[in-house]
């Protein structure tokens, strides 16, 4: 049998099959393909994108954690990732960074939101390989909330070591025991995540400075050493409180350490309150109202002529204070304004009214109970009686 010849295209052959004919002929069929199918590279994704946080308390904090793949057929080599944004989040885990990620793999990134505020931010989470040949962005949402308005109050306790730091609801419910064993609890004030008192101890030089959590966990002695704490106020970074025998007001960290005399030579020292630029205090032995810088300079004489003036708050415009002269039922809760004008009785005819709070609309004081008013001084009433000995310090927050 004679041969078959055939020539073949110059194409590119991916498959050749001899096919049996009739007669015993054969024929070849030639399967041809185009250019190969072109590399994708590195691809990369986070997941879950965008990431939302959603509502975590002011003072808390919210964790997730966010994997990074890359769906491409090559490494995405040396990889960076970056975080941009505001400081309520964090990364507290990145097995990313420094890594090369190969086709199918996955690494993970977590990120922690710890909002300060109220209120809804964003941050971009980034990871780029190296030269750029591949990038991945997630959009980062997280959503800051107040938490929930609290009262809390000292109780001097009727026996040494029985003092109590205590807690209700603004309008007088839910009323909760949070700390005991205190020697001498006197004020009090609260921060984003902790409530801070002073405690006169049981004798000179055993005065301290108190903090716990909001919920009364983790009682912790910040400041020893003290003679005769009274009043205490806190803002972001620092607590102050008033040394009465010394006529000293003083400050330290929020963890304790650097303790510094502000201010010195009063004759007399009380209450304590701080906004964003001043100290506030109640100097009962000469009947006024003081203010200096947060540093100690700038000492002020805002309000002359009072009675005793006790414990003192403040909000954004006006000063708030018990008047106690010493004689049941004709104390006095008063209010100025922040420069010291406009002085105006609120409340009258308190039993020996001492510690004071304010928050957006009312005003919060203690006497033989802890009672309430408008922020004008209508609507006064008892929030919560019959509690053991002696009420004495009050702060509400956070809020």
């Amino acid at each position: 049998m004679g041969s078959i010849r055939f020539s073949l295209p110059r194409v590119l052959v991916t498959s050749v099959a001899v096919v049996a004919l009739a007669g015993g002929a054969a024929a070849v069929e030639v399967a041809a393909a185009g250019p190969a199918a072109a590399k994708t590279g590195p691809v990369l994704a986070f997941t879950p994108s965008p990431a939302d946080f959603g509502v975590v308390t002011a003072g808390q904090t919210g964790s997730q954690t966010l994997e990074l793949a890359n769906t491409g057929d090559a490494a995405a080599r040396a990889l960076t990732v970056t975080l941009a944004g505001p400081a309520a989040f964090t990364v507290t885990t990145d097995t990313c960074t420094g890594t090369s990620l190969g086709p199918g793999k996955s690494c993970t990134v977590t990120v922690r939101f710890a909002p300060s505020s109220a209120g809804t931010v964003t941050a971009a989470l980034t990871a780029v390989s190296i030269k750029a040949t591949a990038t991945a962005t997630d959009p980062l949402t997280g959503t800051g909330a107040l938490a929930p308005a609290h009262l809390y109050w000292t109780n001097i306790g009727a026996f040494p070591n029985t003092g109590t730091i205590m807690e209700a609801n603004p309008d007088g419910t839910g009323v909760s025991t949070l700390v005991t064993g205190q020697a001498s609890a006197e004020g009090i004030a609260v921060g984003a995540s902790h409530i801070y008192w002073a405690d006169l101890g049981n004798g000179p030089g055993e005065g301290t400075i108190m903090a716990a959590n909001l919920d009364g966990t983790g009682v912790t002695t910040l400041v020893t050493g003290q003679n005769s704490p009274i009043d205490v106020a806190v803002d972001a970074s620092h607590i102050y409180w008033t040394e009465n025998s010394s006529g000293t007001i003083m400050r330290a960290n929020l963890d304790g350490t650097g303790v510094t005399t502000l201010i010195s030579g009063l004759t007399g020292v009380d209450g304590v309150a701080v906004d964003a630029s001043h100290i506030y205090w109640t100097d009962p032995a000469d009947g006024t109202i003081m203010s200096a810088n947060l540093d100690g300079t700038g000492v002020t004489t805002l309000v002359t002529g009072q009675s005793a003036p006790n414990r003192l708050a403040v909000n954004a415009s006006h000063i708030y204070w018990t008047d106690d002269v010493s004689e049941f039922a004709t104390g006095t809760i008063k209010e100025a304004n922040l420069d010291g004008t406009g002085v105006t009785t609120l409340v009258t005819d308190n039993d020996l009214p001492i510690g004071v709070a304010v928050d957006a609309s009312h005003i919060y004081w203690v006497d033989t109970n802890i009672n309430q008013a408008n922020l004008d001084g209508t609507n006064p009433h008892s929030l919560i009686s019959g509690l053991n000995f002696g009420f004495n310090g009050l702060a509400i927050g956070p809020q």
